[in-house]
């Protein structure tokens, strides 16, 4: 056991230390095998939307169309939307609100009327005189499908950036419980060798909210461990950062008084670029946490279970 008590990560050396963008080699192949798998599929089925009846066909028929023909056209989504709310206007409508694509796609298979009137949109308007009226032609430019539109526009690269843009979300999920994996197995596992207990992703009466990993268990925890992993800055740092503060404060009472042996934990691991990023929130979480710590040095924890536990 460790005779003296493990030194806190300093916020500088966490930053130098952190693991930018976190790799998983196995979600990494199963993401580009899927997005190769729909590359293929997106090109066959463009090919099939030079005809109106076609094009119809295909938005019919596949839920993500409208996103994809205007991002394969280069069209803006917010100048699209822009589009289609001035034609409701023009329609008699008082619009409160935009519609989504797929608002737009339902409206589109329930009205023969505002499906005929959007495809033609998207096949004709660069041409037609009722739309060089009313859009200005740098946007209307866009606004052709035919086959050479298609043969030009639709080459592997670009069908592959679209795809790989739907995926994004999905993608920052998956890597986010990747990376929770690997940490919480790294703890679990000295857990398990050490003959302690513990609760993972469970609420802590004390600290009234869902923990990542509490040890020995959630009505009596030494030790609260947050887990959180991003590439992108959100306001759900400022929440996590909000929700550091709140068990920081709980703590300082709850600990009043107790040795080391005694006291109650918590502790932050971290990383992303994200993190990096926001660095105002990442101070705050530094600042109310026990211990800051990043995959690069996850290995600290053997020593905190064995210094306090």
């Amino acid at each position: 056991m460790p005779t003296s008590k493990p030194t806190p990560l300093g916020i500088e050396d966490f930053i130098k230390s952190a693991t930018m963008f976190y790799i998983d080699p196995e979600l990494e192949k199963e993401f580009d095998d899927a997005v190769e798998k729909d590359v293929k599929e997106i090109k066959t089925e463009l090919l099939g939307i030079t005809t109106e009846e076609g094009l119809q066909k295909y938005i019919i028929e596949t839920p993500e169309s409208l996103d994809r023909i205007t991002s394969v056209l280069n069209i803006s989504e917010e100048k699209f939307k822009r589009i289609i709310t001035m034609l409701r206007i023009h329609k008699g409508f008082t619009p409160t609100s935009e519609w989504s694509m797929g608002a737009l796609r339902v409206q589109m298979i329930e009205s023969p009327d505002w499906m005929s009137m959007v495809s033609r949109l998207l096949m004709y308007g660069r041409t037609l005189k009722e739309y060089q009226e009313l859009i200005p032609e740098f946007y209307l430019t866009n606004f052709s499908i035919d086959a050479t539109t298609i043969g030009r526009l639709a080459d592997d690269d670009d069908i592959r950036r679209l795809v790989k843009k739907g995926y994004e979300g999905k993608y920052n999920n998956r890597i986010g419980d990747s990376f929770f994996n690997k940490v919480s197995t790294s703890i679990t596992k000295k857990c398990d060798r050490e003959g302690l207990t513990y609760a993972i992703k469970e609420i802590v009466p004390f600290a009234e909210k869902q923990i990542s990993i509490a040890i020995p268990d959630v009505k009596h925890p030494r030790l609260m461990i947050d887990v959180t992993y991003g590439i992108t800055t959100s306001s759900t740092q400022t929440r996590l950062a909000k929700e550091a503060e709140a068990i920081c404060s709980k703590l300082r009472d709850k600990n009043q008084g107790k040795s080391d042996k005694e006291k109650t934990l918590y502790i932050s691991i971290i990383d992303g670029a994200g993190w990096v990023a926001r660095q105002s929130d990442l101070n705050k979480i530094h600042r109310c946490s026990d211990y800051l710590i990043n995959l690069n040095s996850i290995g600290m924890m053997d020593t905190i279970i064995e210094y306090y536990l």
